[in-house]
């Protein structure tokens, strides 16, 4: 098995067969959990913290300043070759990932993943669908972690959307089918971030975390966020994370429980996690939280396994 997580921005992890572990612009997210064999820095050499907390003195760091154009470093069944300026192509087991800098590389689409910063390189969508087998966005926003919207804007056919704390096996041939993906639940996701203020944090197999912004157009006479928002919130995280498990199809029962005050909160924060996944029935519990870390509501929803 070979695993690529994403870990937010720029930021990823690639863990090959060997348990070699590569990180790839290490800076954001917050699964460091693992110390590098190899580091790969493609956008600046200066250390950052979290550069420093997974260096060991066995770790391998890569730069511009170390590895010059056409070069070669091998290390533990990993190797990397800097293509272009700020191009590499790292070879990993028997795959190879190519992470684009701000200018088009000659390449030859050959490559099994192309890692693709949004918004610093500056190519067509024409050209950057034949960079690659398949195109993953990083670099979706200056200052989030990931940006879906700008994701899903890309037109690209052969695109493959890994939002942070999201990891996939790069041996797969078959990854989840995106373009089923986009019809079916990124277009709720849109919609809540238009009529919630809702920033999906994270989603991967059965797991969910989003935040919504509470605005003036929420808060009922009381001074309360109206109980019907705080619940649709809910269950839009809940079907996320329904979809996230693999499953498709409608909601069968939901109970909800309203647990203490949301008065002068200016954000609630949704957790939802897949807690029984059956073959005809999937039950999602979700926690809601205030801007204080506080538990101010939770709710269990029951979705049917549709075939």
């Amino acid at each position: 098995m070979t695993e690529l997580l994403c870990l937010g921005d720029w930021s990823c992890r690639i863990t090959s067969s060997q348990n070699t572990v590569l990180y790839i612009n290490p800076d954001k997210g917050k699964d460091y959990s693992r110390k590098a064999d190899i580091i790969l820095q493609t956008t600046e050499t200066n250390k950052s913290l979290v550069q420093l907390h997974i260096t060991t003195d066995q770790t391998k760091i890569i730069n511009p300043d170390l590895l010059g154009v056409g070069d070669k470093f091998n290390h533990q069944g990993i190797q990397i070759e800097r293509i272009a300026d700020g191009a590499y192509r790292i070879s990993v087991d028997d795959k190879k990932i190519l992470v684009c800098g701000k200018q088009e590389s000659i390449v030859d689409g050959k490559d099994d993943y192309a890692l693709v910063p949004i918004l610093y390189m500056q190519i067509s969508e024409e050209r950057m669908a034949n960079l690659a087998k398949q195109i993953i966005p990083v670099h979706t926003s200056e200052v989030a972690l990931f940006d879906y919207r700008v994701a899903i804007a890309l037109r690209v056919e052969n695109k493959l959307i890994i939002e942070p704390s999201m990891m996939i096996d790069l041996q797969e041939k078959n990854h989840r089918n995106l373009k089923e993906l986009e019809n079916q639940l990124y277009p709720l996701l849109l919609d809540a971030a238009e009529k919630f203020h809702m920033t999906m944090i994270c989603m991967n197999d059965g797991y969910a975390m989003a935040q919504m912004l509470v605005t003036k157009k929420d808060i009922n006479p009381l001074g309360l966020v109206y109980g019907g928002i705080s619940y649709n919130f809910a269950d839009i995280v809940a079907g996320c994370t329904f979809y996230s498990a693999g499953g498709y199809g409608p909601t069968v029962s939901a109970n909800y429980e309203y647990l203490r005050s949301t008065a002068d909160t200016e954000s609630l924060v949704a957790i939802a996690k897949d807690i029984k996944r059956g073959k005809h029935i999937h039950f999602i519990e979700v926690e809601i939280y205030n801007d204080m870390a506080k538990l101010v509501a939770k709710g269990g929803f029951t979705y049917y396994v549709q075939k």
